[in-house]
């Protein structure tokens, strides 16, 4: 008889089991909307299209709420952009986010980098609807693409963050990922999202289709992670049957073989998965996983026991309690002391036909003859069992440590126990576990009890992780910063001598004689901690993991805006900053100091140029010239006195008197008047 194997992680992932229950829980209600299918797959959408959800396929089909209406849209496990979510709250509808934590994660990382500056590559399906709503948290602006012709798109970018499609192949990004490392970028932030259970998943798939004969791989084709998984098995399994439905698998010839694996997507319903098992079991005898089985069978088993989670329907509710309909000869009953945790119990808030999730308390009560069950116990768990979920597909949880025990510490999650083993606490053997209580730790779990309500959980996983990825980053970054070459940074702190700065997580310095042309006494006059900024590479020491860094050079020169500013011919008032036997050096702009020779002093000979200036003298002095590649400047304070000069009018030259001139005798105050005059009185005696 064939031996059938079934995948242990066949069937619903825990984003889509989310989406889905989630929809269940509001199928039927007034003006409740699916936006786009819930998942790839035509059985579940089906479903809950008998179960009243209607399904938009934009926010323009949501109708117009009437004045007092309210209504609900659910977001697909997908997800949905931005713009999506600010639309359907202005068409006053509330939201029912089922998006996959994962990609969830996906979002937040694409907004970020795109507000700062990054442009956002997506590695995936261009027609995906995941990858369609990853695009719609950066406006839009997203580079997609899925294969190596791809990378030639990118050339021309600076600044790059990658993100990959939850489903997508995980061997493929790996290839992908090695070369777009090899593209010179200026600045490369490279994040692995494809989801755990996908490379789980995927893993397992090859390693049944290696080890069976055949293996059916039951989905819907429209899904994009069972056709991986088809496609993977298929390469490693000639012997591989696509299952959309029971009308394939009968209509398909099976060879007769001694294992039978399946495998199923992500998106693949346990009905269908059962159905396939059933037909399998028929023709070639049951399959060997029983406690697969038995798992899935007793979801739907009505044996009370206590401690169990039972889903019932209302009855009536009164001041008494509420009594409910499980499914089984006996109803149920919830006492008002067991049906809120918080709050005030009201009978009106549960009208018949409520359906309500509680928990067995005991499976028959004497008086009433009723299941007695705990709505609060139920809310309770409901709470732990989502935390719990949350951490299933390998996410980060943290966990403060409440004492120690023998072998590691002990905390909690929700009624879930927390235990650490002391070899998962730190890279190195850690010989004093007291210090750690009390203390947070961040933990992934290794393993995790449902039934006892267990989870062994390590630190040391993730800080491996860390390690890994920084060995990784470092690497990359040793490899690409070369002197010279400009790189992006972010200052982390400053000190009295310059400015520690992180490029792609690695520390940095750039010192202060590096930071500015001009004089300063604190880096954080031209630096500000938490800010990025370009920098010059400089000199590179691995063997010394020292990197020193300029920023000055990657900015204008002082000279270079002098001579913008005054050109030459100008005239400046500038200060006197030294006196030499040769000549002055006098600051014009700060930073740039240009000589006035003893010569170009004074407007006369200067035997001693003390004589005329000292330090700190205000003078205003001409630019006669510039000595571009030496950066020097040439000044005169004596072609700026020349033309301050005044302009003195000339005067009218006297008139020069010769002998033959006629003098009036009235010029009685000359010598000569007085001569004429006794000649004149002589010649008056004689007649």
């Amino acid at each position: 008889m064939p031996l059938l194997k079934i995948a242990s992680n066949a069937g619903f992932c825990f984003g889509v089991k989310k989406a889905v229950d989630l929809a269940y829980a509001h199928a039927g209600e007034d003006n409740t909307y699916l936006l786009g299918e819930i998942t790839h797959n035509k059985t579940v959408i089906s479903g809950l299209s008998k179960s009243g959800l209607k399904t938009v396929y934009s926010v323009d089909e949501l109708p117009t709420l009437s004045e007092g209406q309210s209504g609900k849209v659910i977001i697909r496990s997908h997800g949905a952009a931005k713009s999506t979510y600010e639309q359907i709250k202005n068409k006053g509808y509330d939201i029912v986010d089922a998006t996959c934590p994962f990609v969830s994660k996906i979002h937040d990382i694409v907004y970020k980098h795109y507000k700062a500056g990054y442009h956002i590559v997506i590695i995936g399906s261009a027609d995906h609807p995941e990858v369609t709503a990853t695009s719609g948290w950066c406006d839009n602006t997203a580079t997609i693409i899925s294969n190596e012709e791809d990378l030639d798109k990118l050339t021309e970018l600076d600044n790059v963050c990658f993100v990959c499609q939850t489903t997508f192949d995980g061997k493929k990004f790996k290839e992908l990922s090695e070369k777009i490392h090899k593209i010179h970028f200026k600045t490369l932030e490279i994040f692995d999202t494809i989801c755990y259970t996908t490379y789980e998943r995927q893993r397992e798939a090859v390693i049944l289709a290696a080890e069976c004969d055949c293996v059916l791989v039951v989905g819907d084709k429209s899904s994009s992670n069972t056709n991986k998984l088809f496609d993977l098995c298929k390469a490693q399994n000639p012997n591989t049957f696509f299952i959309q439905s029971l009308g394939d698998l009968e209509n398909s010839v099976i060879p007769q073989c001694e294992k039978i694996a399946i495998v199923a997507g992500a998106s693949t319903p346990t009905e269908s998965i059962m159905e396939v098992k059933t037909y399998m079991g028929q023709e070639f005898g049951e399959a060997s996983n029983e406690e697969f089985i038995n798992a899935i069978n007793s979801e739907t088993g009505t044996r009370y026991r206590e401690g169990k989670p039972v889903k019932g329907t209302v009855i009536y509710a009164n001041a008494e309690g509420i009594r409910v309909n499980i499914g089984g000869k006996n109803d149920g009953f919830i006492e008002k002391s067991e049906v809120c945790d918080e709050g005030e119990y009201k009978p009106e808030d549960y009208p018949a036909g409520t359906v309500i999730d509680a928990i067995i308390v005991k499976t028959r009560d004497d008086v009433s003859g009723c299941v007695l069950l705990s709505k609060r116990r139920a809310d309770l768990m409901l709470k732990t069992d989502e935390a719990v979920d949350q951490i299933r597909d390998g996410s980060i949880f943290e966990m403060i440590v409440k004492k120690e025990t023998k072998g590691g510490l002990v905390g909690s999650l929700g009624a879930y126990r927390v235990f650490v083993p002391a070899s998962q606490i730190r890279l190195k053997f850690v010989p004093d576990l007291k210090k750690f209580v009390g203390k947070t730790l961040r933990l992934r779990a290794l393993e995790i009890d449902d039934i006892g309500h267990k989870i062994v959980a390590s630190q040391r996983v993730i800080l491996e992780e860390e390690k890994k990825e920084r060995d990784k980053k470092a690497e990359i970054f040793w490899e690409n910063v070369k002197p010279d070459v400009v790189v992006a940074g972010e200052v982390k702190r400053i000190s009295p001598y310059g400015a520690f700065v992180s490029v792609d997580g690695i520390d940095c310095l750039a010192h202060i004689d590096h930071l500015s042309y001009t004089h300063i006494d604190s880096p954080d006059e031209v630096l500000e901690v938490g800010k990025t900024y370009d920098f010059l590479v400089l000199k590179t020491d691995r063997e010394k993991q020292r990197v020193s860094l300029g920023y000055r050079e990657l900015q204008p020169h002082p000279f270079d805006k002098c001579m913008e500013k005054h050109p030459v011919g100008s005239v400046v008032t500038g200060k006197v900053v030294s006196v030499l036997p040769y000549g002055a050096f006098v600051e014009i702009e700060p930073g740039i100091e240009g000589l006035v020779h003893v010569s170009e002093a004074a407007a006369t000979y200067v035997k001693d140029i003390n004589e005329v200036l000292h330090s700190g003298q205000e003078v205003k002095v001409k630019i006669l010239a510039y000595d571009e590649a030496h950066r020097k400047t040439t000044l005169s304070i004596r072609a700026c006195i020349e033309e301050e000069k005044p302009v003195v009018e000339k005067k009218p030259a006297k008139k020069v008197v010769e002998e033959s001139d006629v003098y009036s005798e009235k010029a009685d105050n000359t010598v000569f008047a007085d001569l004429l005059k006794d000649v004149g009185d002589d010649k008056d005696k004689k007649d």
